[in-house]
């Protein structure tokens, strides 16, 4: 097989992850170096990556080797494993596989794990400093769990997953805290549901923080309202981890990015992109862009609240497209359309309208959709 027929194959490797002792386990024996890793746990319902992606620019520009896993991917499945904010090279992801890829498939892993597992072999195979890991889902049962951290994070809590997670805010809380570790720092930027959270770390006989930090005298205003947050976040915990230099910050967040959200695609007219994937993103990014005029490009999955996140979308003075797109899980947009009367074209369609858009247009929604508007980039730019 070539790399792409490995990657398609993992990929239809979907399912619930094995027990984390079985997970950690199989790192113990197979890679046991991977105890020496430095690393940062990065729970919540959203943020996640984007709080990633702050503490590897700001531990870059002070000199560290960094690693990061995140997912899902956008654009290409390698982009889940970085060094230095590069992907993993495809010899390299090919390497890495052909080496476990027997072991995968006896214990029949999950696609995530094989890609969480084979994060921390090259993680230790590059020497990294400190690693950034993005929880999958939940927390307490997640593969990243089975990791020892020096840190643990959670940017919110909102309603997602809840087929899994809970169908209560104060349930899914429960589980995102499941991250915390016995004597391991533990920040919170999101109070919703605290105590819950807090009980959970007491129990787990750690701390919860929450993530203060002054921005006061910094310049965030290129930035949306939700990358503040993240920020925050993330500065809470370098400063209690003793590696952060106010000196270097305000050169971060000039040159911050993060594709995917709220990603200039073209300036004149504006067309912007954001993974405003469930209600809490389309809240962020309201509180974010506070109005918008011009055309909404949106799609959907059926497990997300699709009901609440249009009607959240209508009350901007903006002409509302659904946009169908090949993906499985994909909601039923013809029920969409006849309920609240949108009009709903085909993926190509769309593409070839913003390559003539005159007016500003925003694409939002699915994290699947985004990154095939992603695929696009250079003809919409253009």
């Amino acid at each position: 097989m070539v790399i792409q027929d490995k990657i398609k194959y993992i990929e239809a490797k979907r399912g619930r992850n094995h027990p984390l002792f079985m997970f950690r386990n199989w790192l113990d024996e197979k890679v046991p170096s991977h105890r020496e890793l430095k690393l940062i746990q990065v729970g919540g319902t959203n943020g996640k990556g984007s709080t990633c992606q702050w503490l590897n620019l700001f531990l870059r520009k002070e000199g560290f080797r960094t690693g990061m896993f995140t997912s899902p991917h956008l654009v290409s499945h390698l982009e889940r494993i970085q060094v230095d904010g590069s992907w993993i090279e495809a010899s390299e992801w090919e390497r890495i596989y052909d080496r476990y890829a027997d072991f995968f498939e006896e214990e029949q892993l999950t696609m995530f794990e094989i890609d969480l597992f084979m994060a921390i072999v090259y993680f230790v195979e590059q020497k990294v400093e400190y690693g950034i890991i993005e929880v999958g889902m939940g927390g307490r049962l997640d593969a990243t769990t089975a990791l020892d951290y020096i840190a643990t994070l959670i940017t919110n809590v909102g309603m997602d997953h809840t087929e899994y997670l809970g169908t209560t805010l104060s349930q899914i809380a429960k589980e995102k805290a499941g991250i915390f570790k016995e004597s391991t720092l533990a920040i919170a930027y999101d109070t919703t549901c605290f105590s819950v959270m807090e009980e959970e770390a007491f129990r787990k006989r750690t701390s919860l923080l929450v993530a203060d930090y002054d921005l006061s005298n910094l310049d965030t205003s290129a930035l949306p309202a939700y990358q503040r947050e993240n920020l925050v976040l993330a500065l809470s915990c370098l400063r209690q981890l003793k590696l952060l230099k106010p000196y270097s910050i305000q050169s971060v967040i000039d040159s911050f990015s993060w594709l995917g959200r709220c990603t200039v695609l073209r300036k004149d007219p504006l067309v912007l992109l954001d993974g405003a994937h469930n209600m809490p993103g389309i809240e962020a990014l309201i509180r974010s862009l506070s109005s918008f005029e011009g055309v909404i490009y949106f799609s959907v999955l059926k497990e997300k609240e699709s009901d609440k996140m249009i009607k959240r979308i209508l009350k901007w003075n903006s002409n509302v497209v659904l946009v169908r797109f090949e993906e499985e899980r994909l909601a039923d947009l013809d029920v969409l359309h006849a309920h609240y009367r949108i009009p709903t074209i085909d993926f190509e369609d769309m593409i070839d309208r913003l390559k003539g858009a005159k007016t500003s247009t925003l694409i939002c929604g699915s994290l699947y959709f985004v990154g095939k508007v992603l695929a696009h980039r250079d003809e919409i730019g253009s």
